[in-house]
């Protein structure tokens, strides 16, 4: 039995509160690969000997990064798989800047884009940045802190597997279910403990979890083509839906639509968030101009509701949202363009 890490509730970043943390800090995203990349800065920690009781956890988004920083106060900060959101990167540096004055040490592991500034910035400013595009943040840190064990390179492999959306490991597709068998942060702060002691192996927790989200998401794909929006801009055909259900994942819900209805585009909205996907296409400049980022074929954004289509949403109707979804990002693919 793996011991959770008890850490003190980060996941409402907007209260204001500054969370003064002696020790370590991991902040990290909340979908497979940042469990993982965490999972594995987790291992390398208790390998160097730092106590759990020492060390905490925030699970965030990308665009969220720099209101967690603000309430942060501590020795050690490891950051894993958060691109920079151009939009809030001043933000986001003023809080680096301040962390660096207080001799907060920084290490940022990641995979996605980064413009040569912003790297030049804060290699400056004293933060250990590892970045590698060609990898997931898994496939980073095991590199990068030298995590040379075959358990560690098999978690990383499997990791990209997915996020990268080659498909290459077939333990990327039970772990990936794995980590949307249940909702919320305080799983997910679960998964990262038990598998920064990961042994390759299938044990009958994790069996049990992908049998109940594949039955779930059987359930749940056969309701989602009924709901799917579909366009077509400069002849390229794009699939809209509402992402309805946290335990499913998004990775499997576009692969599922596209290959349905034979969609060059997939974009599955929620509030709060828009995820894209394409196999073919390069979609990440129309992440970045929805104030977003990624990898060419899977990218996210943020998408903020007006309050009308909030309301529609809570009373059920989803079609306007639907709707409202598709015209952001259509106006957002008349500025830039869609590119193989």
């Amino acid at each position: 039995m793996f011991k959770t890490i008890v850490v003190k509730d980060l996941s409402s970043v907007y209260l204001p509160i500054r969370y003064d943390m002696s020790g370590t800090v991991i902040v990290t995203h909340t979908d497979l690969d940042g469990v993982a990349s965490a999972a594995l800065i987790l291992k390398y920690l208790r390998v160097r000997g730092v106590d759990d009781s020492n060390i905490s956890i925030i699970l965030t988004q990308p665009h969220n990064l720099h209101k967690v920083l603000s309430r942060l106060s501590c020795d050690e900060l490891f950051i894993s798989d958060l691109g920079i959101n151009h939009r809030t990167y001043e933000l986001l540096l003023n809080e680096i800047r301040r962390l660096r004055s207080e001799d907060t040490k920084i290490y940022w592991f990641d995979h996605h884009v980064w413009q040569g500034s912003w790297i030049n910035e804060l290699v400056n400013l004293g933060v250990n940045l590892y970045l590698n595009p060609n990898t997931c943040s898994a496939g980073v840190v095991v590199s990068s802190l030298r995590l040379l064990d075959s358990e560690s390179q098999l978690l990383a492999n499997a990791t990209c597997s997915i996020d990268l959306w080659v498909f290459n490991n077939y333990l990327g597709n039970y772990l990936s279910r794995y980590v949307v068998c249940r909702g919320g942060n305080k799983w997910r702060k679960y998964l990262i403990s038990k598998l920064s002691g990961f042994k390759g192996g299938l044990d009958s927790e994790i069996l049990k979890c992908v049998e109940d989200v594949v039955d779930r998401d059987l359930r749940t794909y056969s309701e989602v083509l009924k709901k799917v929006l579909l366009s077509v801009i400069d002849g390229v055909k794009i699939a809209y839906v509402i992402k309805e259900w946290e335990e499913s994942s998004t990775s499997y819900i576009a692969h599922f639509i596209m290959s349905r209805v034979n969609a060059d585009v997939v974009v599955v909205c929620k509030e709060g968030s828009l995820s894209i996907r394409s196999n073919e296409l390069n979609i990440r400049e129309l992440a970045v101009r929805l104030g977003g980022g990624g990898h060419p074929k899977a990218a996210g954004a943020p998408f903020k509701l007006p309050l009308l289509h909030k309301l529609l949403l809570r009373i059920g109707l989803k079609k306007y949202v639907l709707k409202y979804c598709a015209k952001v990002v259509t106006e957002a693919i008349r500025s830039v363009g869609i590119t193989g």
